[in-house]
Order: C-alpha cells, then sequence, then structure tokens
C-alpha cells in the first residue's frame, strides 16, 4: 500500500512537471508553407491526394485570423486538382487559451460552431456542423509547433462518429 501511494505521488509529479506550459497564440503567427497528403481508412490508410498548402495566421483586434489556401491533387487523377480557402477570424473565448470564431453560428440550427485553443505546442481549430436530419460532421485541425520555423498540421473530417479523412502536412515558416 505504501509503495502504491510513494508511486502515485511520483507520478503525479512527474506529469505536472513534464507537460509544456501552453504557448502563446502569436507564437503561431507568420506565413507557412507545406506539402502533405490526404488518407482514407484508419486500419490501413490509402492515400487519396497530395496536398500543397499556405497558412497564414496573424494578430487581429484582440484575437487572431488565419486563412488557407490548399491545391489537392488526387492519386488515381494527378492532373485534377483542386483549389480550397478559407478565412476564419477568433476573438477570446471565456477561459484564457479559447478563441471563437466570429461567425460561428448555433450547431442545432445547421450553421457552424468554430471555435480555437491553444494547449501545449498544439492550435487545434475545430467545426462543428449538425444537418437538419441530425446528422454531424466535426474538423478537426491541429497545427503543432516543433520549433520556431518548423510546423505539423493534422486535419480529421469525423462523420457521425467515423473518420472520414485525415491529411497531415509539413509546413515551415516563410521567410519575408
Amino acid at each position: 500500500m505504501r509503495i502504491a501511494t510513494v508511486l502515485a505521488l511520483v507520478a503525479l509529479s512527474l506529469s505536472s512537471t513534464a507537460q509544456a506550459a501552453d504557448r502563446k497564440i502569436d507564437e503561431f503567427f507568420g506565413r507557412w508553407l507545406g506539402t502533405g497528403e490526404a488518407t482514407q481508412g484508419i486500419a490501413a490508410p490509402v492515400k487519396t491526394q497530395s496536398r500543397d498548402s499556405e497558412v497564414i495566421i496573424e494578430k487581429a483586434a484582440d484575437g487572431f485570423k488565419i486563412s488557407w489556401t490548399t491545391m489537392s491533387s488526387d492519386v488515381a487523377s494527378p492532373t485534377k486538382s483542386k483549389v480550397k480557402t478559407a478565412e476564419l477570424t477568433f476573438k477570446p473565448g471565456g477561459k484564457p487559451g479559447y478563441f471563437v470564431d466570429m461567425k460561428s453560428g448555433n450547431a442545432l440550427d445547421g450553421k457552424k460552431t468554430t471555435w480555437a485553443r491553444v494547449s501545449g505546442d498544439t492550435l487545434t481549430i475545430n467545426q462543428l456542423v449538425v444537418g437538419a436530419d441530425g446528422q454531424w460532421d466535426v474538423s478537426v485541425y491541429d497545427r503543432t509547433l516543433k520549433d520556431k520555423d518548423t510546423m505539423e498540421m493534422a486535419f480529421t473530417r469525423i462523420s457521425n462518429g467515423k473518420i472520414g479523412r485525415q491529411a497531415s502536412l509539413k509546413m515551415t515558416r516563410a521567410k519575408e
């Protein structure tokens, strides 16, 4: 019993000291360029697309703005490419490190509900949409700083509890 208590205390102290302090949002600011791939399937993921992306994260009032452009090319038909762009502006949320999209709506009314948070080295942006039929989609964008000039982006789309698509990109901060 004594050994279990000591081990629990050691584990607790190690876990609290091992946790890194949350980064500040301005550490993510900059223009990021990268390449990666999209996959489908969990057990044996299959590459479905090549992706090239530009992400710009910058200050906006007392929050931040993020915009991105992604060009994706299907593996089966590499000459067929699509370009998508998006932009979101966030204001501070109710807790430190949390942000809410300025255009965020009520998911139960069929509007996108979008929020962000910084936890450790990762800026996570979540988007939830609930259809009129109750079907739901969540898109999760994790942008993790590896060092001052390197970021990894992981995207996951979950539809009604099943992972539909995943993508990962390695990005570097552009030198302006």
